[in-house]
């Protein structure tokens, strides 16, 4: 992980935080799609070793 994601990560928890004390809906919505973008990551995963193994 580069030093910039590193970053990008840190500024996400500290919305995070920030959005757990003042907006939880807020919160709950940037955790779903949070949430999506996980579940596309390893779908592309998954599809990528299928088509490597054959």
């Amino acid at each position: 992980m580069t030093e910039k994601e590193k970053n990008d990560v840190k500024e996400m928890v500290e919305t995070a935080k920030y959005l757990a004390d003042n907006d939880p809906q807020g919160l709950f919505l940037a955790k779903s799609n949070m949430d999506i973008l996980k579940a596309r990551c390893d779908l592309d995963n998954v599809s990528r070793e299928s088509n490597e193994t054959g």
